[in-house]
């Protein structure tokens, strides 16, 4: 059994540790005393003269969190890696080796900690923006967004960082190989890979488009979740790996192997996000290759002038239903045989008339193409169309 006692005094064991590290002490001072200035010249000092923070509210969360977001995830890589390296230099696994505990209790409580301290600074940083935010007269407070980008950003980046920091040094044993090896990496990800593969790599959500509207919220959230819960997922799953590769006798000879599952399913689990995060980009820009194939296939086709139209729009949730007719005439000298109109290829057709007359028209992706309905030069016709469903963002 699972004993959250071990877990939670270890835990608490980390944490003391870590705020007695000079090292974190000056990087959440330095972080805390810059963001301080930072948020006092943009929302007070400067009050009324940056609209990027006017116009979009959830701009100020964002912008402290991804600054935060991007030296915190270099930092804890020197703080998770440490946790193997200063056990056995202070001494401290004989207090908690000999202990009755099992590895996943001893990893769990060690992340656990890791996590509390840096989800403190986290806070403080949200609170501090948040009164400044507060204070100011020019910026709404938008109260959903710091939540959001805290669960966002925050959560799946140090996840991720400290699971492979674990899983690195578990491997290596070796502090100084790790810091290289994973400095390069992230040198790698921030210069280089961060916008490759539709931002696939950028573990830190430094460049992927995460600006929240007031209107409509994000306007990506599905790519959002999974590219962000893919982070989380391989987090989780190193830090389930972590605790097969550590050399401690174990409170049961099948504890470690039991732990190869979750690892397994975890990972697994994040690979399919990244093929998904990878696919829906893909699909999207091969829909809109084809739509532009379609377009300038159809240049040489004569179009019908819209006089006039009328459209019935009912909202149903995320989804429309629409009713609209159209008045349309033939500009040109000759009678028009072939003509065509287009619509987002996310909505059905139900139903097309021609001048009262039900017809069934190809449609293809974004295309409706009439061919048949003769409209001769000068002439005027009525147009319905009966489509419903929820737009295609791509």
């Amino acid at each position: 059994m699972i004993s959250f006692h071990n877990i939670s005094s270890i835990a608490k064991y980390e944490v003391t540790t870590l705020l007695r590290s000079w090292f974190f002490r000056i990087f959440a001072l330095l972080a805390i005393v810059f963001l301080f200035f930072f948020n006092l010249i943009i929302q007070v000092v400067e009050q009324g003269q940056n609209w990027n923070f006017r116009a979009i509210s959830s701009a100020i969360p964002y912008v402290n969190l991804l600054l935060l977001n991007t030296v915190q995830a270099i930092i804890a890589i020197f703080l998770a890696s440490d946790f193997l390296k200063r056990d056995k230099k202070l001494d401290t696994t004989d207090v908690i080796y000999i202990r009755s505990m099992s590895n996943g209790e001893y990893v769990a409580g060690k992340t656990l900690g890791n996590l509390g301290v840096f989800i403190i600074l986290n806070l403080i940083i949200l609170s501090e923006a948040l009164i400044f935010n507060m204070i100011s007269d020019s910026v709404t407070v938008n109260w959903l967004a710091y939540l959001q980008y805290f669960l966002i950003i925050s959560v799946p980046t140090l996840l991720f960082i400290l699971g492979l920091s674990f899983f690195v040094m578990s491997i290596l044993k070796n502090q100084a190989i790790t810091f290289i090896l994973l400095l390069g990496y992230v040198a790698i990800t921030i210069f280089y890979l961060n916008t490759k593969y539709y931002y696939l790599f950028d573990y830190m959500a430094y460049s992927m488009p995460l600006l929240n509207s007031d209107f409509i919220g994000f306007g990506n959230l599905h790519a959002i979740l999974v590219h962000r819960g893919m982070y989380a997922c391989l987090g989780i799953a190193f830090i389930f790996l972590t605790i097969s590769l550590l050399k401690r006798l174990p409170q049961s000879p099948y504890s470690n192997k039991i732990t190869l599952l979750p690892a397994l399913v975890f990972f697994v689990a994040g690979l399919w996000l990244g093929k998904m995060h990878v696919s829906t980009f893909v699909l999207n820009q091969q829909l809109r290759e084809n739509m532009r194939t379609l377009n300038d296939a159809n240049l040489a086709v004569q179009q019908l002038k819209v006089e006039s139209y009328n459209i019935n729009l009912n909202h149903k949730g995320s989804s429309i239903e629409v009713t609209a007719k159209l008045k349309v005439s033939n500009p040109t000298p000759q009678a028009i045989g072939h003509f065509i109109f287009s619509l987002n290829p996310g909505l059905k057709i139900t139903r097309v008339s021609y001048n009262g007359q039900a017809i069934e028209p190809t449609r293809n992706v974004h295309l409706i193409d009439f061919t048949g309905q003769r409209l001769e030069a000068g002439q005027t016709a009525e147009l319905e169309f009966v489509y419903s469903g929820t737009l295609n963002e791509a």
